[in-house]
């Protein structure tokens, strides 16, 4: 009976000390990477600055915060907990709609710094074609409508008012939804070359009209050369909204 017992109590106290090791081993582990954890900089502090500048960016540039995804970021990333408050920046040259980057760093005695991925959508009303048109289409109200665009994928020049447009020639064919733009429309020209004119001459306080040839196309408010019919003389005059040609002396 002693021996069975004094052979228990022999085998648990020789078993005891790697149970401990492990134990040991165990806590060290724990305590290595809570302390490890502790020391880095959080990876959702790191987004949350991101979305925090861009949230002030966006609506102090276009009236409106927009809608704002912060990329994803690398879990393994391990930065140093800064003990300073983190600096977010657009970095030189950066655009500020659809996917970007926005700078993250820390100015602490440890810096680092990193690029957070993001993407903003802002929308604006802009006037879209109704239905496909032809080039050289002068455009009516019934031709078009207001449609919001995401303005990341927006051209430039890009019309908001329809009354900007109405009246308007269409330089090219366009589909439907097409957003509007100053490169797409152009006065029509309501003078063409060869064609009778009237030349308006002003001087001071008279007046003098008299026949003219065009000798170039022209649109509302554009300057164009006119042929004097009866002195043969070539002047250049501004084409008004009743297709006179007004030249001042």
């Amino acid at each position: 009976m002693f021996t069975k017992t004094g052979l228990r109590r022999s085998n648990w106290f020789s078993t005891m000390p790697k149970a401990i090791n492990r134990i040991s081993l165990l806590c060290l582990v724990l305590s290595f990477a809570h302390a490890s954890a502790a020391g880095y900089q959080s990876i959702d502090s790191i987004k949350q600055s991101a979305r925090q500048f861009v949230e002030t960016h966006t609506r102090a540039n276009y009236g409106q915060q927009g809608d704002i995804e912060v990329g994803r970021l690398d879990s393994r990333l391990k930065l140093n907990q800064c003990q300073l408050p983190l600096e977010a920046y657009l970095p030189t040259g950066s655009r500020d709609l659809g996917r970007f980057t926005v700078g993250i760093r820390c100015n602490d005695e440890r810096p680092w710094s990193i690029h957070v991925p993001v993407t903003v959508a802002v929308y604006q009303d802009v006037i879209v074609i109704t239905k496909p048109l032809p080039r050289g289409t002068i455009l009516e109200q019934e031709n078009m409508r207001v449609m919001k665009y995401d303005m990341s994928q927006l051209p430039a020049g890009y019309v908001e008012d329809q009354q900007d447009a109405v009246g308007m020639e269409l330089t090219r064919r366009l589909a439907s939804d097409t957003p509007l733009t100053t490169n797409l429309i152009r006065k029509p020209k309501i003078i063409k070359r060869g064609q009778q004119v009237s030349i308006i001459a002003r001087s001071g306080g008279m007046e003098v009209r008299m026949m003219g040839k065009a000798l170039e196309h022209g649109a509302v408010g554009e300057r164009i050369r006119v042929q004097n019919l009866r002195s043969k003389k070539k002047v250049e005059g501004t084409v008004t909204p009743s297709g006179d040609v007004r030249v001042d002396i």
